[in-house]
């Protein structure tokens, strides 16, 4: 981690984050699901667009609906897959619907995420012989005012590859959601929201 910049992993107080808990519920799967091998940002890219059509009909089943819509035409925000720790370690990217492109592109300057809208990200591991395997996908939606206060009605959502709905906001396992947002407190000054760090970030 670089000086002061505000990740996933550093809000900027230099206060621990509770993402990088050694018991993180955003790393449902079992231990030694993260990635076994460092990779290019050449050869993510290449692995991720192999893998997505894959990835979304895996994730299809999930409750949020979200997963019925198409996803993988949804704006990317990062010039390659990266390692997302807070996110058991697995490479991932950062797709946003129509409403959220909106605003996303605006980085750490962004105040406020509209209602609807969604960011996605998708994610995978890359063992030790460079193979790929699909990881979970994790949601954010803006919801209407009032709909959560304790989320600052954020809706989260943890969806595990075979299409099983580990948890979402006022649904499924809600409880074990609530743990995104005591992470995301993190980012309260750009409405909850982490960035990818600065190098992969893609400005739109």
């Amino acid at each position: 981690m670089r000086g002061e910049k505000k990740s996933e992993l550093n809000d900027g107080s230099g206060a621990a984050s509770p993402c990088t808990a050694a018991r993180n519920p955003c790393n449902p799967c079992a231990a030694g699901s993260k990635s076994r091998r460092k990779i290019s940002d050449e050869e993510a890219g290449r692995l991720f667009a192999a893998l997505l059509p894959e990835l979304r009909a895996l994730y299809a089943k999930g409750a949020h609906p979200a997963v019925r819509l198409d996803w993988t035409r949804w704006k990317n925000f990062v010039r390659s897959p990266y390692i997302a720790e807070t996110h058991g370690e697995r490479y991932a990217v950062n797709l946003a619907n129509e409403v959220a492109a909106r605003v996303y592109g605006k980085f750490r300057n962004l105040k406020e995420m509209p209602v609807g809208g969604v960011i996605a990200k998708p994610s995978f591991t890359v063992d030790a012989a460079g193979r790929p395997a699909p990881g979970p996908l994790y949601i954010m939606e803006k919801m209407p005012k009032g709909w959560n206060p304790g989320t600052a009605d954020w809706r989260y959502a943890m969806i595990l590859p075979g299409g099983q709905t580990w948890g979402m906001t006022k649904g499924v396992n809600s409880a074990g959601m609530k743990f995104c947002h005591e992470c995301h407190v993190g980012a309260k000054d750009n409405d909850y929201l982490f960035f990818a760090e600065e190098e992969y970030f893609r400005r739109k």
